[in-house]
């Protein structure tokens, strides 16, 4: 920080008190947003810069509050239920509330759990109602299947959802790098000397992740030498035995990629087919490391931390609402060798 520049400074310039300046330089809704850049841009020119250990010990001074308090990270449950994240039945879902819940503890926040939809309240109401009790940070949980983005009060918090980038809101997102999953998976099934991957996705997930899972599997066709894709099959809800085998017996793939290899595992048996020495079976999501599945392995756990990590980031610089390009933090997933593949030739 240049010499001498503290808020009184910039605040005779400004024209304006110094409680004003700090609101301005919190990115506070209650301050007009020309001025607050009006302000910020007069703390540029003198080259201010805010120290944050500082300003949290003074705004817990003006507020009255204990100095032992810590401040409060909301983990806002965006399903269907209260407790639908923590029961959620995708284990990498769940996985990702645990690692935040860490990981803010970590850091030396109090996590608190919200749920998005309780008693029925608007998302104006639900932001309104965080916000009056002091929550400057939220992350929101994968939304429940279909839901649009919830239309909250982002001005009023620093916000980042575990969500891959939503087209219709610059938020920050954290997530899988699905289509490298899908790459990498697609390889390892090419080194076991699979050339006739085949792809098996609930309808759901091409909404969800914007088509990457097919992405990967379909660049990769061009990358690996004598691959022929079959025809990807999308079906409603697992498990459809009959519209697999159907699609076994018709594209005759010699490993299926899919998500999850417990909801396909059990019929592919009952119908006499065997895994792998029939045919193989590679998973995009494991549910962990040693799984008996073969395939990737997303690390819930390390998402969320990482997206608690840059929200307390996004806390410590004073940053609220939408920024006007949306970041995305990609986490890149592990080989979980399992037991449903071939193994590597000599």
């Amino acid at each position: 920080m240049s010499a001498g520049v503290t808020m009184k400074t910039i605040a005779e310039q400004a024209g304006v008190t110094q409680a004003t300046v700090s609101l301005a330089l919190s990115n506070h809704p209650r301050i007009p947003l020309t001025t607050r850049e009006r302000i910020q841009g007069i703390a540029r020119r003198l080259g201010y810069q805010r120290n944050p250990y500082l300003s949290t010990l003074m705004r817990l001074r003006r507020q009255g509050r204990p100095l032992k308090e810590k401040p409060v990270l909301g983990l806002v449950c965006a399903q269907r239920t209260a407790q639908g994240w923590r029961e959620h039945p995708a284990p990498t879902i769940r996985q990702m509330r645990e690692g935040a819940w860490e990981r803010a503890i970590l850091r030396g926040y109090r996590p608190l759990e919200f749920w998005l939809h309780r008693d029925g309240v608007s998302a104006e109401r639900f932001s309104e109602m965080l916000h009056a009790r002091g929550v400057q940070a939220l992350l929101l949980s994968p939304l429940a299947e279909g839901d649009p983005t919830p239309a909250l009060r982002w001005d009023y918090f620093a916000s980042v959802c575990l969500s891959v980038p939503l087209p219709s809101l610059t938020v920050t997102t954290v997530c899988n790098d699905h289509y490298f999953s899908s790459l990498q998976v697609v390889r390892e099934c090419h080194r076991r000397g699979y050339r006739r991957p085949g792809l098996v996705l609930r309808r759901e997930h091409r909404w969800r992740f914007q088509g990457r899972w097919e992405a990967g599997f379909l660049v990769a066709a061009g990358l690996l030498p004598d691959v022929r894709l079959a025809t990807p099959l999308y079906v409603e809800d697992w498990p459809e035995a009959r519209e697999m085998l159907r699609w076994l017996r018709r594209e005759e793939p010699d490993v299926i990629i899919t998500p999850t290899g417990s909801a396909l595992l059990e019929p592919l048996q009952r119908a006499g087919v065997r895994v792998p020495e029939d045919v193989g079976l590679a998973v995009l999501a494991c549910p962990r490391l040693g799984d008996i599945c073969s395939g990737v392995f997303q690390n819930g756990k390390l998402i969320g931390a990482s997206a608690v990590d840059m929200l307390v980031s996004m806390v410590e610089r004073h940053e609220r609402g939408l920024p006007a390009q949306a970041t995305t933090l990609m986490v890149e997933g592990q080989w979980n060798e399992g037991r449903t593949l071939r193994t590597v030739p000599a």
